[in-house]
């Protein structure tokens, strides 16, 4: 299956241009895209994950703009077409 994948701007820089579409297994969940994306774009992998590879706690994931944390968190499945949105912490006041 192929999905699109939209990252949020301080993401966008260790990403080259290819990151906009991942090709996935079917019944490929959200952990398996973040872990596909940090494979092929090595520079952001530390970003996304972590020293033991587990998709770091501050990355926000939202499937088709709905928040992943209300569904089954990097275990919510995705589906041929979406759209995939990985933000970084959002700080400041």
């Amino acid at each position: 299956m192929r999905i699109s994948v939209e990252l949020g701007f301080s993401f966008k820089k260790d990403l080259s241009e290819g990151y906009r579409e991942l090709e996935l297994p079917e019944g490929a969940d959200v952990e398996t895209a973040v872990r596909a994306l940090a494979s092929q774009h090595p520079a952001a992998r530390s970003r996304l994950l972590d020293d033991a590879g587990r998709v770091r706690s501050h990355v926000a994931a939202l499937i088709n703009g709905g928040n992943v944390a209300w569904k089954d968190g990097l275990r919510t499945a995705l589906h041929d077409g979406d759209r995939l949105t990985l933000l970084p912490p959002v700080g400041g006041g």
